[in-house]
């Protein structure tokens, strides 16, 4: 979020920030029964996975979830076996992964070979991309990943109607289907539409005004900025991997299935 502590005034955005990536599941988990009450979290040591796990912790920290082991590693790395064996000592309940892809899949096939358990595994990157479940096969199913947008969630706005029509639509222009990257975009250029309405005119001071200001409901979920610029109120959305395939759990309110919970022992999945 460095760009918006800098004073400019014509720079927004439409993500959530990053220190929300990994706030859905801690939400997720906290309306769980039995109780997740303690985090483990790793994080790959560069300035966005810092972000993100400073987010989660502190998340964590105002909610009541004790954190019990936090380690950062390079991003290079290739062995995490070590951070495993000092997880698996805290036996916490929930486990999660500030990184990249093959930083989760390193982390993954370390927890296996140690038998490492937990109520919930989650990652910032990895569960929403195909080679996750491809590299892990059934060792993916019922892991949890942050999504700033998935096609099955039921926000609606007049110009789209909903996430499903959206996708349609793109699918049938694009001869694929629409990513969080293509609905956020997508929702970038609702939002200008919007601010020039609302702004009358074309002039940059006006519509730049009017975007400040904006405050609309779309498919892609709530757009609305802080004073520097930045979508605090979209919630992010929980994907969770169930029987080879990616499930919306989170919000509860705008998903397609319900979370699996307690995540099944190794070799039960």
């Amino acid at each position: 979020e460095k760009i918006f502590s800098r004073g400019f005034k014509y720079t927004f955005a439409i993500l959530s920030p990053a220190k929300m990536y990994l706030q859905g599941i801690l939400e997720l988990a906290l309306t769980m029964h039995p109780k997740a009450a303690s985090l483990a979290m790793l994080a790959a040591n560069d300035q966005f996975s810092i972000e993100v796990a400073d987010g989660a912790r502190a998340f964590a920290k105002a909610n009541g979830i004790n954190e019990v082991f936090y380690s950062e590693y390079p991003p290079d790395t290739k062995d995490v076996a070590t951070l495993l064996t000092q997880v698996k000592a805290k036996n916490p309940d929930i486990i999660l992964g500030s990184g990249h892809l093959q930083d989760s899949l390193l982390i993954m096939r370390a927890a296996k070979d140690q038998n490492v358990t937990s109520k919930i595994i989650g990652f910032s990157v990895g569960p929403s991309t195909p080679d996750f479940i491809t590299s892990l096969g059934n060792d993916a199913n019922d892991v949890m990943g942050g999504a700033q947008w998935t096609t099955a969630l039921n926000y609606t706005d007049p110009l789209w109607g909903d996430a499903q029509r959206y996708t349609r639509l793109f699918q049938a222009k694009y001869h694929h289907l629409p990513d969080y990257h293509n609905a956020e975009s997508t929702a970038a250029c609702e939002a200008f539409q919007q601010a020039l309405l609302k702004a009358g005119a074309i002039d940059a001071g006006k519509v730049r005004d009017a975007l400040a200001t904006l405050d609309i409901d779309t498919f892609y979920g709530k757009i609305k900025f802080d004073s520097r610029g930045v979508n605090i109120y979209k919630p992010m959305a929980v994907e969770q991997i169930q029987k080879g395939e990616h499930v919306t759990v989170w919000p509860a309110d705008a998903a397609n299935a319900k979370p699996v919970y307690p995540l099944p022992p190794w070799g039960k999945r």
